[in-house]
């Protein structure tokens, strides 16, 4: 009888799999394995996070590469939680806490926290979806702290959280729907390193005198979301601190004190974008703005709006005394009106100009907003070189937020 040559499932005899270095047996002794020195690793990971610009697609990116291989885990990991956002009670913001108390806290450099409406306290078996469940303490890299999505209903509790937890004087940037009050700032004189500061508004109570140098010396940047009635505590804050970027949230009550401020010659830039005001009486207040914030190197206007039917082909002329800000290079405004009718914004940067060459003036952004009709959204930019004068250029995707920082940025005054 003829035996089968055919062998068995079990009888196979199956290699053990090496990984590495570690399988020796079947290389030729010549052969030896290059290892890239961790420098070169974190420049092809760093090459990969900066060539994607959206932030999930980038996020996404970099966890894949935390999954390829050991060499690229450690880079991939460090930059996927530098940045994070943190958005309280959902079931992401679980993954990310946990992650966080793994060890990942030591690579934070920003968070934005959102959603921060309950509770700060954590509680049950949520609890690590919460705030408060972070390692905040183990954030010894974190420079910025945003939390501006969120109106917060519990402002003494997150004060005292952030006090107790975020690490002394670590802070570069710190962002919050707060009122400047005696409950932040024992938190704020832990933070002497801020230079740039975003609060919702002061206080109408007195609030204690602190000189510059104990609270906030280094303090270069500020945005205020809302001018309140009383200016006292408002003034005294900005008195002789070293503030040259204001961003201010409301227009209402701004032309009214802007005389009375005394920093406004320390100002290089000047934001009011997020704010609207009437056509009329627009031409005063940008004297007061160009007679006393002399030093302005970029300039934010309101949103100027008409009601009228038409807007008034008379409104580029009113820019006119901004050509007394002989140190401005950059400058953007925004018009909405029910329909155009004859208004021509393109003449604006010669009226700014003065109809002449500028000496400093090199970029003007104007959006252009109708209400009626069919006339959608215009932006266009102006850029001026000595070469060429003005030159014109429509912009699709630009928005004047993004314009402003990548000015400051360019100024050297973005301070974040």
């Amino acid at each position: 009888m003829t035996r089968s040559t055919k062998r068995s499932k079990k009888s196979r005899i199956i290699q053990p799999h090496v990984p590495g270095d570690e399988r020796k047996g079947d290389e030729p002794p010549d052969v030896h394995k290059t290892k890239l020195p961790p420098e070169l690793w974190r420049n092809i990971v760093e090459e990969v996070a900066l060539s994607i610009p959206d932030a999930k697609a980038r996020n996404h990116a970099l966890y894949y590469l935390l999954l390829t291989s050991r060499d690229l885990h450690s880079e991939a990991r460090r930059l996927l939680y530098r940045d994070i956002t943190f958005v309280h009670g959902t079931p992401v913001a679980g993954k990310i806490s946990d992650a966080l108390h793994a060890g990942a806290a030591k690579y934070v450099r920003s968070m934005r926290a959102a959603n921060l409406v309950g509770e700060v306290g954590r509680r049950g078996r949520s609890a690590k979806t919460h705030f408060s469940h972070l390692p905040l303490d183990s954030m010894r890299a974190l420079r910025s702290l945003d939390l501006s999505a969120s109106w917060i209903q519990n402002p003494s509790e997150l004060v005292e959280l952030i006090r107790c937890s975020i690490p002394r004087d670590s802070l570069v940037a710190f962002h919050v729907l707060l009122s400047f009050d005696d409950d932040i700032v024992p938190f704020l004189l832990q933070q002497k390193n801020i230079q740039f500061l975003s609060l919702y508004r002061f206080d109408d109570k007195p609030t204690s005198p602190l000189q510059p140098r104990q609270l906030l010396p280094n303090l270069k940047r500020f945005k205020l979301h809302e001018l309140n009635a009383v200016t006292n505590n408002f003034q005294e804050f900005m008195k002789d601190r070293p503030i040259t970027v204001f961003h201010s949230g409301s227009f209402f009550r701004l032309p009214d004190y802007w005389s009375t401020f005394t920093f406004a010659p320390q100002l290089q830039a000047l934001d009011l974008s997020s704010s609207q005001v009437s056509f009329q009486g627009l031409k005063e207040f940008l004297e007061v703005v160009a007679t006393t914030a002399i030093n302005l190197r970029l300039f934010a206007c309101a949103q100027i709006s008409t009601f009228q039917e038409v807007a008034p082909a008379t409104i580029p002329a009113v820019f006119c005394v901004l050509n007394k800000l002989h140190h401005l290079e950059a400058f953007t405004v925004s018009f909405t009106s029910f329909t155009i009718g004859e208004l021509d914004i393109t003449n604006i940067p010669n009226v700014v100009s003065d109809f002449g060459t500028p000496t400093q003036l090199k970029s003007i952004l104007l959006t252009q907003r109708t209400v009626l009709g069919h006339g959608g959204e215009t932006v266009l930019e102006f850029c001026y070189t000595p070469e060429s004068g003005w030159t014109t250029a429509q912009k699709y995707d630009l928005h004047r937020e993004d314009w402003f920082e990548t000015w400051l940025r360019k100024l050297d005054l973005a301070y974040c």
